[in-house]
């Protein structure tokens, strides 16, 4: 596991994972909600947006993907970063008020993006 994120108010865990997977746990059980293969490579970071309806994914296949969180479906795909040293996308964030998304990569570079 690289990466655990809580919803705000909802009883949810979701973590990013070396097997390219993102899970959603029930926070009051500890069980497997959803499952699902979300990358090419490792997950390596997760952010959940302000109003909790969207999730960010970095991956080490240098691309990030944008998550509608009910559905479980990307809504967008981003590439990102280029690869050095077998890494790629390392960190991912939501500004809290803002409609803006951060990343940072292995090459050496943030980005935002609006």
């Amino acid at each position: 596991v690289n990466q655990v994120v809580t919803h705000p108010w909802q009883p949810l865990t979701i973590t990013a994972s070396d097997d390219r997977a993102i899970r959603y746990l029930d926070t009051r059980t500890g069980q497997v909600v959803h499952s699902m293969v979300a990358h090419l490579d490792a997950v390596t970071c997760l952010a959940l947006d302000p109003s909790g309806a969207f999730l960010l994914s970095g991956s080490h296949d240098c691309s990030l993907r944008l998550w509608h969180l009910a559905q479980h479906t990307c809504v967008q795909e981003l590439p990102a970063h280029r690869r050095k040293h077998h890494e790629a996308v390392l960190a991912v964030a939501f500004h809290p008020r803002r409609a803006l998304s951060a990343s940072a990569g292995a090459d050496g570079l943030a980005k935002v993006f609006v």
